[in-house]
């Protein structure tokens, strides 16, 4: 719902201060949110967390948006899809990473338990 609604606003941002100044933005407050979930000592933390995660998911458009920039006419389906499959490949790879990384902690000594809130 976030990033439905702030997608707009980010593309036309975009458009006025530049495009690589909102994906940086949008780089940015992803990690900082990625630090409040991680971080969060409450269900409510995670929910804002969670929120600002989807408001700076917002800058799939503006790189969309890039895209049809640079490219020529001929090849902008392929960039399209190429930068569709870069953010899916995320949704894949993110819950692999995750599941990798607390299988090495674990092993190594730092049980997943006392790092949950």
């Amino acid at each position: 719902v976030a990033q439905m609604t702030f997608a707009p606003i980010a593309v036309g941002l975009s458009s006025k201060i530049g495009r690589s100044i909102v994906l940086r933005i949008c780089l940015a407050g992803a990690a900082a949110s990625s630090c409040l979930i991680a971080f969060s000592g409450s269900v409510w933390g995670v929910i804002a967390g969670r929120t600002l995660a989807g408001v700076f998911a917002a800058c799939v458009p503006v790189a969309q948006s890039g895209v049809t920039d640079i490219l020529p006419r001929d090849q902008t389906a392929l960039g399209l899809s190429r930068v569709s499959a870069a953010a899916q490949l995320g949704v894949v790879v993110g819950p692999l990473a995750s599941a990798t990384f607390q299988e090495v902690f674990s092993f190594i000594g730092v049980p997943a338990a006392p790092c949950l809130p």
